[in-house]
């Protein structure tokens, strides 16, 4: 695999993709999405913010728009930054279990044999196994500091909780009406994420958001989305790495 930070379009955010924004416009256009979920919401101004951006140009009810995010210093910010939105849900936790998270990227044949995949982009070359599970252990880690729960009553009317294994939570009550998953998460979690959603929603209609297909996050995820009859590719950028697809029943 290739280093990330060599990737031309390494430090563009979706929220600057003209193309991608125009892809969203035209899909709330089609379809009526009313809930929204989003994984990796990092600082809150770069996905998160053209969703709710293009949500209230198309004056489109939502029922529920949940962002999630694992980092206690990133949540902090991105629910201070996010409150002018009152339709979205900041959550501070892990879209999936930890214990399972871990083992994932312990035993993802990607990570271990990342060499096998030459096109791919990868965000460390020389010992990706550690630096993942760093990602997760280091985040995980910040979430048991009390004196930073402490500090997260100061800043809200109501003390935040962390949660793990959100998307098992949250699935169960908006299965059926063909929610929209943004998964942008952790580089070694991606694909993960991919195929919790997939089994949560037990077959049911859904739309899906991928961000850096190129990358060891959603290559495979990408891959499986063009091979599988039940996915329909609505729009996809190979350059800027983003795609959308719908699942169909």
């Amino acid at each position: 695999m290739k280093l990330y930070s060599n990737y031309s379009n390494a430090s563009i955010s979706m929220s600057s993709d003209e193309d991608f924004k125009t892809a969203l416009l035209n899909l709330f256009d089609k379809y009526a999405i009313s809930n929204i979920v989003e994984t990796g919401t990092y600082l809150g101004r770069g996905s998160t913010t053209l969703l709710a951006e293009c949500i209230l140009l198309k004056k489109l009810k939502i029922n529920n728009f949940y962002t999630i995010e694992i980092d206690i210093n990133n949540f902090i910010k991105s629910r201070s930054y996010l409150k002018k939105y009152d339709f979205v849900t900041p959550i501070w936790g892990l879209s999936v279990p930890a214990e399972k998270a871990i083992l994932f990227v312990e035993q993802d044949e990607a990570i271990k044999n990342h060499h096998l995949f030459p096109e791919v982009y990868i965000d460390n070359v020389e010992n990706p196994l550690d630096f993942y599970l760093q990602e997760i252990n280091g985040s995980l880690f910040r979430t048991k500091n009390r004196s930073l729960k402490q500090i997260l009553s100061q800043f809200f009317e109501k003390k935040a909780s962390f949660q793990d294994g959100v998307l098992s939570n949250i699935v169960p009550e908006i299965i059926k009406t063909k929610p929209l998953f943004l998964l942008d998460s952790a580089g070694g979690l991606g694909y993960f994420e991919f195929k919790t959603v997939l089994d949560l929603m037990c077959g049911e209609e859904f739309f899906l958001i991928l961000d850096d297909i190129h990358h060891l996050k959603h290559f495979r995820s990408f891959k499986e989305v063009k091979e599988n009859d039940s996915f329909k590719l609505l729009e996809y950028n190979l350059n800027q790495g983003w795609a959308i697809a719908h699942f169909l029943k």
